[in-house]
């Protein structure tokens, strides 16, 4: 499939009521997410945050074990947001110094051909207008080799986080089995997209990407606390032995490693 291909297929089902989405750089959401690129041994070298909101993963990739990190968005607001917190006293934040920068952007990086080694795209490509542009601009910046991680909405995990607006009115909570309906019916009420995990590999392979690991991002149960506060803190506990049970299919989104391949 050829990139204008892939983009009429996709704009097919395009979310009719998109939004940027908010930032997922949540307490434990964040240890767990970096924990897994971490065991990946992937948490080094220059990374681009794209889709960055409001600095907290570009920041928390440093504090991981990122020499530097880039990140873009293309709300203006929430990059001045992220620059504005580098400029306070927490010294957490401020020891990043030189470490982390950002750029109001969309699909035009300011950056150099092959310059990356590694890129984010956390909970971003279900908000993207054209995906196939926003991966064909990655694969661009990085090198030959290098890494693109993808966490985007799993159809098989049985809530639509992003809510949904019907006859109107807006519904900004999860909505129960709306991913188990046709994408042709429900993409005319949502804010962004979802993918059955073998539908988001598709769109990275097609992108000229070499997929390396497909796997599943758990629910931390953070923001939306559905259960008794007991049975969450049960659930965290159990969840390395839950990661190596068939039970994983059902996470909230779906992870992708994939490389820009070496003779490109």
């Amino acid at each position: 499939m050829t990139t204008n291909e892939l983009s009429l297929s996709r704009a097919r089902t395009a979310p009719r009521y998109p939004h940027p989405g908010s930032s997922t750089a949540i307490g434990s959401n964040v240890a767990y997410r970096l924990g897994k690129l971490k065991d990946l041994g992937l948490l080094h070298g220059v990374w681009l945050d794209c889709g960055c909101a409001n600095g907290g993963y570009t920041e928390a990739l440093v504090a991981w074990g990122a020499k530097k990190v880039i990140g873009v968005d293309p709300e203006q607001s929430r990059i001045d947001e992220a620059n504005a917190r580098k400029q306070t006293n927490d010294e957490k934040i401020t020891r990043l110094g030189d470490a982390v920068e950002y750029h109001c952007c969309t699909d035009n990086f300011p950056l150099p051909d092959s310059s990356i080694d590694a890129a984010l795209l956390n909970e971003v490509l279900e908000h993207v207008a054209d995906e196939a542009a926003t991966l064909h601009e990655i694969r661009r910046v990085l090198r030959p080799g290098g890494h693109l991680v993808v966490m985007s909405p799993n159809r098989w995990f049985p809530f639509e986080g992003h809510g949904m607006r019907l006859l109107g009115r807006d519904f900004g909570f999860p909505i129960p089995l709306l991913p188990w309906l046709p994408s042709s019916w429900t993409a005319r009420t949502m804010a962004a997209r979802n993918y059955w995990p073998h539908e988001l590999r598709n769109i990275v392979a097609a992108a000229g990407f070499e997929i390396q690991k497909v796997d599943y991002v758990l629910p931390v149960f953070e923001l939306y606390q559905w259960l008794p506060a007991s049975v969450i803190s049960a659930y965290r506990r159990l969840m390395p032995q839950i990661e190596k049970t068939p039970l994983r299919k059902f996470g909230v989104s779906t992870l992708i490693v994939a490389t820009r391949p070496l003779n490109s």
